[in-house]
């Protein structure tokens, strides 16, 4: 049977207990109605017609699942009319359930004794009252549901590109930047051992730091800060004096968060698209500033430097801080600096 296989699919117990609620709700105007008239026997008459009411809404709730279908409004004609006749046979006993007990009104009472072909008539009337009601709580609570689906959805498609971009960055990162600090630390082992012991050490911490992951995308922005030291002491054993840098961050905002791998692919881009030597060397701060961290550099560019490809590491940064904050990368490129600010997380 289509509900047992589909029933899987769906809040069948959320739906149900929201529908029972959404009955009592609707049948309370009965039961304010009844403040102004007869109050004899209006538990009963409010009793058949929850029972009646939630017995409607449960019987089209199977229906739609039965048949698979996800927008009532929108469901084909078959399942429309079955829903029609299912409304209307209970609509039947209701009205004769109520008959028997001598519950009906005096205007009732009246067009039923009209005719036999009345009191079909009326059941059809309030089926077709009762349907349309139905439909529509139908359509308010399984489009509430997909909706939400879809969102939570969204979300985990956008955590994981998230992830994926963290991957490509390391992807990207490691094999050149592999290559490059085996090539120094075999130049350092002939010249001096010490300074590479020293390199190698960083080297470890750095592919340690590198490989950090966490479910929601964000590192500590000390191992931010980390992940960038070790990059530029390896650098800096690399091309010496060639290379200035400043990190003056307070250890007040070490436990807040930044994406993982948001600092570090800056400072090599300042490597990557700048011109460095001994007379005119590079200068990079990585500094604090009112909530933002500020990574700054003299601009020296080299000449087959690719403003392109900068400006896809800069739009692929902004992206993925917008995941979790609106407007929180700043590029500045004014005179001689070029500076790119990133807003820091608090959780």
């Amino acid at each position: 049977m289509g509900f047992f296989r589909n029933q899987h699919q769906y809040p069948v117990k959320y739906w149900v207990k929201s529908s029972a609620i959404f009955t009592l709700s609707i049948v309370s105007i009965l039961i304010i109605d009844s403040v102004y008239k007869d109050q004899g026997r209006f538990w009963l008459n409010t009793t058949i017609a929850f029972f009646g009411l939630f017995s409607i809404i449960v019987c089209n709730l199977i229906l739609h699942i039965h048949f698979d279908v996800k927008d009532p409004i929108k469901s084909p004609i078959k399942v429309k009319v079955c829903g029609y006749l299912l409304t209307f046979g209970l609509c039947l006993l209701m009205l004769a359930f109520s008959a028997h007990l001598d519950m009906l009104t005096h205007e009732e009472c009246r067009i039923i004794e009209g005719s036999p072909v009345n009191f079909f008539l009326l059941s059809g009337f309030r089926a077709a009252i009762l349907d349309l009601i139905v439909l529509l709580w139908l359509y308010f609570l399984m489009n509430d549901y997909f909706k939400n689906q879809l969102e939570l959805e969204r979300s985990k498609l956008d955590k994981l590109k998230e992830r994926a971009v963290n991957q490509m960055l390391r992807q990207q990162v490691q094999p050149h930047f592999l290559f490059n600090a085996l090539s120094s630390l075999k130049s350092l082992i002939k010249k001096d051992s010490v300074m590479a012991e020293s390199y190698l050490l960083q080297l470890s911490d750095y592919l340690r730091g590198s490989f950090i992951t966490s479910d929601d995308g964000l590192a500590t922005v000390k191992q931010e800060l980390k992940l960038c030291e070790d990059y530029l002491s390896m650098q800096k054993i690399r091309f010496k004096e060639a290379i200035q840098y400043t990190i003056a961050v307070s250890e007040e905002v070490w436990k807040e968060h930044l994406p993982i791998f948001s600092l570090q692919p800056l400072v090599d881009n300042a490597l990557k698209h700048n011109h460095y030597t001994l007379e005119n060397p590079l200068h990079i701060e990585i500094l604090e500033d009112a909530g933002w961290i500020v990574v700054r550099n003299n601009v020296c560019l080299r000449k087959n430097s690719s403003e392109d490809t900068n400006n896809y590491g800069l739009n692929n940064l902004k992206e993925r801080f917008s995941y979790y904050l609106k407007d929180s990368v700043i590029i500045r490129e004014e005179g001689p600096c070029f500076e790119v600010h990133v807003k820091i997380i608090h959780i």
